[in-house]
């Protein structure tokens, strides 16, 4: 669905799959013969045996390289995420869907919001390349101090030098806030 400007409708994508909302997980529901093409067996054939296997079983269960689950819509490849979020509201996203706790495979309703890009990044897991641990501040060699550093609308701010660790996160947190940083920016994917 990602760049996908025309998505199946609402209403049909509710005659393919169930969302248990308490879960955030995805089922299949039984198909009808309509919805087969026909071939070596009849519609009606090819509908009874996809039921027989798939109608009832959680769907959408494959992984993306990044975490998230996907799965297939009549041909078509479509993020969980976002058919949940199609399902639970009765639209498709118009914007980013952002994971509030930063678990990728975590789609209950509760934990998805529309966002636009800026917002997203606002709600990052902190990189697994940070050897910091902390978001925004990194050792500087030459100085031998903690420097601090935020990205605000593209622009990188230099938030200053520290002779702490602790005054550098501090820094940070306090300019997260002020620029509007959700507080869950920075925490380790669950």
């Amino acid at each position: 669905m990602i760049g996908d400007s025309n998505p199946i409708p609402i209403s049909l994508l509710k005659t393919l799959v169930r969302l248990e909302v308490e879960t955030g997980k995805l089922y299949w529901l039984p198909r009808s013969a309509e919805l087969f093409s026909g071939g070596v067996h009849s519609k009606e054939q090819e509908a009874k045996r996809w039921n027989g296997r798939h109608a009832g079983t959680e769907a959408m269960t494959g992984k993306t390289s990044r975490g998230y689950r996907h799965g297939p819509l009549l041909g078509r490849w479509y993020r969980a995420h976002q058919v949940v979020f199609a399902l639970h509201s009765g639209r498709w996203p118009y914007g980013h869907i952002d994971h509030i706790n930063h678990d990728r495979s975590d789609n209950r309703p509760s934990n998805l919001r529309e966002v636009e890009a800026l917002e997203n990044a606002r709600n990052a897991s902190t990189r697994s390349d940070n050897t910091s641990g902390q978001p925004g501040v990194g050792f500087d060699k030459s100085k031998g101090k903690w420097v601090a550093r935020i990205c605000d609308k593209g622009e990188r701010i230099y938030l200053g030098a520290f002779g702490s660790i602790g005054e550098a996160v501090a820094a940070r947190k306090a300019a997260e806030r002020r620029i509007g940083y959700h507080e869950n920016h920075g925490r380790s994917m669950s």
